[in-house]
C-alpha cells in the first residue's frame, strides 16, 4: 500500500514538473515570436527613414509605426552580435512592464523599460533601463557577459534610439551589486554626481578607455541575476554620445 502511494506521489510530482517546464518553455517561445514581429516593424521603418532623409518629423519615421502599436514605446536598444534588440517602454511606475510586453499584454518576461522618473523626450544626466535576465540571453539576459573584459571590448558600443534622437552608449563600467547600493539615483548636484561617477567606476569589474565627467550623461542598464538572492543585481553603465 505504501509503495503504491509513493508511486502515485511520484507520478503527480512528475506531471507537475512537466507542466511547469512546459509553461517555462512556452514563455520563451512566445517572447521570441513577439519580439520578431516588433523587430520587423522597427527595421522596416529604419530602412524607410533612411530613404527619406530629407524629411523631418517631430517623432522620427522609424517610430511612427511602433507608436501605432503602443504609444508607450519611447525608444529602441540593440547590441550587434547579441539577442538584445528591443523596444523600450515607459510607464507611470517601475512595476507595470516587469510583467507586460510591448503590447501591454500580461507576460512573465515583461519588457525593457525606462525608469518612470526619466524624461524620454530629452535625456537627463542619468537614464535607467530595466529588463529581466532571460536565460536564453534575450533582453538583458546577456548583460552579465560585460563582466568579461574581452566581451566588453568586443561589444563596447550599444545602439540607443529614442523618439527624437539617436545615440550610442559607450560601455563604461560593469559589476554585480545588491539593492543596498542605490545606483538608480536620478537627482544630483554636481558634487554628488561626481561622487556617484567615482563610486561606480571603483566598483567596475572591467576597465574601459571611456572617460566621464560631471557634464556627461550616462545610461544605466539594470537586471537581476540568476542567484537565489532576490536583492542581487548586475549593472552596466555607459556614456551617452549623440549621433
Amino acid at each position: 500500500m505504501k509503495k503504491k502511494v509513493v508511486q502515485i506521489v511520484c507520478v503527480i510530482v512528475f506531471i507537475f514538473s512537466a507542466v511547469m517546464l512546459g509553461q517555462y518553455a512556452y514563455t520563451y517561445i512566445e517572447v521570441e515570436s513577439q519580439l520578431n514581429e516588433v523587430q520587423q516593424v522597427y527595421s522596416g521603418s529604419v530602412e524607410k527613414e533612411q530613404q527619406e532623409e530629407a524629411k523631418e518629423y517631430a517623432v522620427r519615421e522609424r517610430f511612427q509605426e511602433l507608436l501605432r502599436l503602443n504609444e508607450r514605446i519611447v525608444g529602441w536598444i540593440a547590441l550587434n552580435g547579441t539577442k538584445l534588440d528591443n523596444p523600450i517602454m515607459h510607464a507611470e511606475d517601475n512595476e507595470f512592464y516587469l510583467h507586460h510586453n510591448y503590447l501591454d499584454e500580461e507576460n512573465r518576461a515583461g519588457s525593457i523599460f525606462m525608469d518612470f522618473r526619466n524624461d524620454f523626450k530629452e535625456l537627463g544626466i542619468h537614464t535607467i533601463l530595466y529588463g529581466h535576465v532571460m536565460r536564453n540571453e534575450s533582453m538583458f539576459g546577456g548583460l552579465s557577459n560585460f563582466s568579461d573584459q574581452t566581451y566588453a571590448e568586443e561589444h563596447a558600443v550599444i545602439s540607443f534610439d529614442i523618439l527624437y534622437t539617436s545615440y550610442e552608449l559607450y560601455i563604461l563600467t560593469a559589476y554585480k551589486t545588491t539593492t543596498d547600493f542605490y545606483y538608480i539615483e536620478t537627482d544630483f548636484t554636481e558634487e554628488s554626481y561626481g561622487d556617484f561617477l567615482n563610486d561606480i567606476t571603483s566598483r567596475s569589474e572591467i576597465s574601459m578607455p571611456i572617460k566621464v565627467n560631471t557634464t556627461d550623461r550616462i545610461v544605466t542598464l539594470s537586471t537581476c541575476t540568476i542567484s537565489p538572492n532576490d536583492n542581487e543585481r548586475f549593472v552596466v553603465h555607459a556614456k551617452v554620445v549623440e549621433n
